[in-house]
């Protein structure tokens, strides 16, 4: 019976979301005067909606053919692109991919010229996950980290965060949901002793789906639902070995500029059964607030065991330049679980440096 709420749930909170999918499926039908009607309302918003409409309205599909109608939807699909494509800060770089491949010398063979432009061109998706900084100086102002391997620990160090994602598959089951592997790398370096080595590094692979379940304008206070599986490892082994597999689900909210994450996991059985208490200081979630003002970006982050033990994580951003990929980044830190090999130290922090992603 819960399982039967649960679904019914997900259905009426996707429902307005699919509003497009349910379009596309009527005019792949041949329901033309309904997907006519469906794609005008969709059609301001969302650019496919508009060329999708422009087309219709070109053919005469459920309507009269109408080639100034097209024209103006057309120009309102073309002009919503390229207002999302300038902004991109790869767009000069695809640009000049693009110049690097037309210097090439075409082969013949169609096939070849397919693995020679995918060469040149460096056709990667992938996209930022969590933020990407370097924090030049990160300074431990209380709490102490557990030595390593005989090396003296200093309170000052260099901290930065490598974090990517690749969405790989989307709408296979008509939800709008995106498929997406991630993978997640936070390292700590003594840069400031004699030997310069690296403290910890946190390894963080990851596999997860996102289902939207509003559309623009429509009010909702959930945006989308995110359901995962993980692993994290500080990749030693042996006594010093701290690593966990979890599940994990998310809801992500809006409520006017406000944005908030409630994600939840459970840790999964695994045959060594590494510190099996970890879970115990790291609870069963998080909550996060991000705030955004003027150009002004600010995150908290609150992790509790509901007991004696958690974390509070703030970082705030300010773009350098007009740029979109370069920001000063400062960091603050208090609490259990700054990294794995530390998870049961308390420890307060602060870091300053820049980011190339929010």
């Amino acid at each position: 019976m819960k399982q039967l709420l649960l679904l019914l749930f997900l259905t009426l909170s996707l429902h307005a979301w699919v509003t497009f999918v349910e379009a596309l499926d009527l005019y792949e039908a041949g329901e033309y005067k309904k997907a006519l009607r469906a794609f005008q309302e969709l059609a301001i918003n969302d650019p496919d909606a508009a060329h999708m409409l422009a087309k219709m309205y070109e053919r005469g599909e459920g309507c009269e053919a109408n080639e100034k109608e097209a024209l103006k939807w057309y120009k309102v699909s073309s002009r919503t692109y390229y207002e999302q494509e300038r902004h991109s800060p790869l767009r000069e770089v695809r640009k000049q991919q693009r110049e690097i491949y037309s210097s090439f010398e075409k082969p013949e063979d169609k096939e070849t010229q397919t693995t020679l432009r995918q060469y040149a061109q460096s056709l990667y998706n992938f996209k930022a996950h969590n933020s990407n900084y370097i924090l030049p100086l990160s300074y431990r102002y209380d709490g102490d980290y557990a030595s390593v391997n005989g090396h003296r620990v200093e309170k000052a160090e260099t901290e930065f965060q490598v974090s990517v994602k690749f969405d790989f598959a989307t709408n296979l089951f008509h939800f709008g949901e995106i498929y997406s592997v991630a993978y997640t790398q936070r390292s700590f370096w003594q840069a400031y002793t004699d030997s310069a080595f690296f403290r910890e590094s946190n390894y963080n692979p990851e596999f997860f789906v996102t289902i939207p379940t509003s559309e623009m304008g429509d009010g909702r206070l959930i945006k989308a639902v995110r359901f995962g599986v993980g692993h994290e490892s500080n990749g030693r082994g042996g006594e010093a070995e701290r690593s966990w597999n979890y599940l994990d689900s998310s809801l992500f909210f809006q409520y006017k500029s406000i944005l908030a994450e409630l994600k939840l996991w459970t840790r999964l059985p695994d045959a060594y059964d590494y510190n099996p208490e970890l879970i115990d200081v790291m609870g069963h979630g998080y909550l996060k607030f991000t705030l955004p003002y003027k150009k002004h970006l600010l995150d908290i982050k609150l992790r509790s065991n509901f007991s004696d033990k958690g974390a509070l994580e703030s970082n705030y951003s300010y773009p350098i330049s007009s740029r979109d990929d370069l920001f000063f980044y400062l960091k603050f830190f208090n609490g259990y679980g700054e990294s794995l090999i530390d998870y049961d130290n308390h420890v307060k922090k602060i870091g300053v440096g820049f980011s190339i992603s929010r």
